[in-house]
């Protein structure tokens, strides 16, 4: 069961952090997607390997199968970590996912997001998805070079300023209850950009306070 709860953790760490740029990789819209975990190296685990295209048509696994897959992997850490943990836990992955946060239909619903504002997160994500997809293209030289990144900070800075902007004053007292005190993440790989926490002091990335 120890061995299990490991495999748990690292799955879930795998399948429900979102990548690190909103859009940028191939998923489903709407759904969290699976499609941006294909990389090789240590990486690799039963889970993530259940995503893979060749894999998946291998088994004939289908999209809905692989939706309940966090689901199930939530249940098990939960039953592997202390209250305290999990807590933190939930915490921690909600701000690694950034703004895509604010599409997950649990996240919608604890914070009482109505149809109209669905719709124009929904709108803002797929611009900021767009413009960082247009970034890499033709004109993106550089590949994910010091400047390119720093402009692709600037786009999720962006859309998370007009998602704060679509909430409401109670929805982001809610939201900055959800995330909690802010984690610093190692800047490794493609890490490091989905952190907007609550911490004491300067924090350049906490959500704008109310007035």
């Amino acid at each position: 069961m120890r061995k299990f709860g490991f495999f748990c953790i690292g799955a879930l760490l795998l399948l429900v952090s979102v990548v690190w740029v909103e859009g940028f990789s191939q998923d489903k819209k709407g759904t969290g997607g699976f499609g941006g975990f294909g990389g090789g190296g240590g990486l690799q685990t039963g889970v993530n390997l259940l995503t893979r295209a060749d894999v998946k048509k291998e088994l004939e696994v289908t999209d809905e199968q692989l939706e309940k897959l966090p689901a199930e992997v939530m249940i098990a850490i939960s039953k592997v970590l202390s209250d305290k943990q999990f807590k933190r836990f939930k915490q921690v992955d909600l701000q690694k996912q950034g703004n895509n946060a604010f599409k997950a239909a649990a996240v919608q619903k604890q914070l009482n997001v109505n149809e109209e504002q669905k719709k124009s997160i929904a709108t803002i994500l797929e611009d900021s998805a767009k413009e960082t997809t247009e970034l890499f293209k033709g004109g993106g030289k550089g590949g994910f070079g010091k400047g390119n990144t720093e402009k692709v900070e600037g786009i999720r800075k962006e859309a998370k300023e007009k998602i704060y902007n679509v909430l409401t004053k109670e929805q982001r007292k809610g939201w900055r209850e959800m995330i909690g005190e802010e984690f610093k993440f190692e800047q490794t790989g493609f890490g490091g950009f989905g952190g907007f926490g609550t911490k004491k002091g300067t924090d350049k990335k906490a959500p704008p306070k109310d007035k």
